[in-house]
């Protein structure tokens, strides 16, 4: 997967282009309070790092030899996080326990 395509994969699953930074190419214009993937050409060769920043201070990072890789991460990461939000706002599931919120009742 390129960075491109990673963008198309994230515009289908409804990520809103404000959570994330891809290189200054894609989402949001600037990497502060966002999961960011950069690429940095290194004398090694080129990588790909995956941070979130917060308050100018990255966080998380990770180096990718791969743009494939690093894509495949963020991607996960990004959809975890909304699946996570979505289940965050369901209502009615506060204050039950898991039984309940399963349909476990006895």
């Amino acid at each position: 997967m390129t960075i491109s395509e990673l963008h198309n994969k994230l515009k289908d699953s409804g990520i809103p282009e404000d959570q994330y930074y891809l290189h200054g190419l894609f989402g949001s214009k600037n990497d502060n309070d966002k999961i960011a993937l950069t690429i940095r050409n290194e004398p090694s060769g080129i990588k790909y790092e995956t941070y979130y920043k917060e308050r100018g201070e990255k966080h998380s990072v990770r180096i990718f030899q791969t743009e494939n890789k690093a894509c495949e991460f963020i991607y996960k990461k990004l959809n975890d996080e909304q699946t996570f939000m979505r289940i965050q706002n369901m209502t009615g599931l506060s204050g039950m326990t898991v039984n309940e919120r399963l349909g476990k009742v006895d």
